[in-house]
């Protein structure tokens, strides 16, 4: 790249934010620094939140299976069963498995699916604005 290409790097960014979305960029902060993924082109990050978010909701919903009355427990603030199921489930075991999705399958029965993460979402913007 050319030398003084990353300086730049907001003058860029809040050209296509205009050309593109037609949105006017106040300041550096609320532009191409806004997020530390930007600053070091890590754009394609993000995606890797959501798969995140997605396993999580799976591997909660075979915990609550496999430990009875887990809300209720979380909500009394034992957090013990749940810490041990993971350790025994997932924290102790989970890279010997060759990807997460082989990981799930024996935690979960299945591979990464979405109606999990769905029902989670569900549940919790139903709960939040009363749907």
């Amino acid at each position: 790249r050319a030398p003084g290409y990353v300086a730049t790097i907001p003058q860029r960014w809040n050209s296509v934010m205009k050309d593109v979305l037609d949105v006017d960029v106040p300041d550096d902060a609320k532009g191409a620094l806004q997020d530390i993924h930007w600053s070091f082109g890590a754009v394609g990050y993000f995606p890797s939140y959501t798969l995140g978010a997605m396993m999580a909701a799976q591997i909660w919903t075979a915990a609550e299976a496999a430990v009875p009355d887990l809300g209720g427990k979380i909500r009394a603030g034992d957090f013990a069963p749940l810490r041990e199921w993971l350790r025994t489930s997932i924290h102790e075991v989970g890279s010997t498995y060759a990807s997460p999705d082989d990981l799930l399958r024996t935690v979960t029965g299945a591979p990464l699916e979405p109606r999990p993460f769905l029902d989670y979402l569900e549940r919790k913007y139903t709960a939040l604005y009363g749907l």
